[in-house]
């Protein structure tokens, strides 16, 4: 299918309501919210057919996949003790070298607590790949009125292939992931752990979002609009929509996690009412990093 033309922004009707704010004030994430976030973060993976472990013994939680690479597998949630933490990263690093992994480290600063750990990292030569900040909200935005042609659908198993395509036109995921994440996206449906949205305007698929519930907490992922029609509100559309689903759920805080050099994304976020929780990181050990370095490209 060719390209979409770009097409100037969506108007919204002069009958609409006007966009009110909700005036009460949502208090910040608490310990138990932020810990349920990381635990959310770190497990992502699991949603697309990823395994993961939890390795009291290596003080960490061990994530393996979907797909190849380095940024498919790592380890993360430390509970290390501050003097013995440089044995237990090189355990850590031996193991994931046996599973046929690369060495990797997702760090959630001071929910961690190794306020240290990041830069003994770089003395240790791992290099940071990746560098995100968690914005959280407690209360949604009106949802925006666009083209009246433009239809928000649930998705449903059914429908489970074609917005597995869209993400993946959208993001650049690669093809030979798909029938596994298409397996763990339904499994995820089926049991309740996600729900997803795919919007459509005159029936072409033109934006995704994802949204899982867990432990007060719901996170919003793969928030996604194709390119052609990027710029028309429609990332606002369905990141507004996700946000009130997951209250609706039950959920007192929907919270997602953008690159810090996504600056488009965090403006409109920002817009939507989302603030700052916590900053996290991807790391590497330089061998490995130098070793692999194609798979990257």
């Amino acid at each position: 299918m060719s390209e979409t033309p770009s097409a100037a922004p969506l108007q919204r009707p002069e009958t609409a309501r006007p966009r009110e704010r909700p005036s009460a004030e949502v208090a910040p994430p608490t310990a138990d919210e932020l810990a349920a976030i990381e635990r959310q973060l770190v497990t992502l993976p699991a949603l697309e057919g990823g395994i993961v472990r939890d390795e009291a013994e290596l003080g960490v939680t061990l994530v393996y996949g979907p797909g190849s690479g380095p940024d498919a597998s790592y380890a993360a949630m430390t509970r290390w003790r501050s003097d013995t933490w440089p044995d237990a990263l090189a355990t850590v690093a031996a193991r994931m070298r046996a599973d046929g992994a690369w060495p990797s480290l997702l760090c959630c600063g001071e929910l961690d607590g190794h306020p240290g750990l990041t830069d003994a990292l770089q003395r240790q030569g791992w290099v940071r790949v990746l560098t995100e900040t968690v914005h959280w909200v407690g209360q949604a935005a009106a949802v925006p009125h666009l083209d009246p042609g433009l239809r928000v659908e649930a998705v449903q198993v059914r429908t489970i292939a074609e917005h597995e395509a869209v993400e993946t036109r959208i993001f650049g995921i690669g093809r030979d992931q798909a029938a596994r994440r298409r397996a763990g996206l339904v499994r995820a449906l089926e049991t309740g752990r996600m729900r997803a949205w795919l919007v459509r305007i005159a029936d072409e698929p033109v934006a995704v979002a994802r949204l899982s519930p867990g432990g007060g907490v719901a996170v919003l992922q793969g928030v996604g609009v194709i390119e052609g029609r990027r710029g028309q509100g429609l990332g606002t559309l369905v990141t507004t929509i996700a946000t009130r689903a997951g209250l609706a759920l039950g959920s007192r805080i929907v919270w997602l996690s953008v690159q810090d050099d996504n600056r488009a994304a965090r403006s409109v976020y920002a817009r939507l009412g989302f603030a700052p929780a916590f900053t996290w990181s991807r790391w590497l050990l330089a061998a490995e990093s130098r070793a692999h370095g194609s798979a990257r490209d």
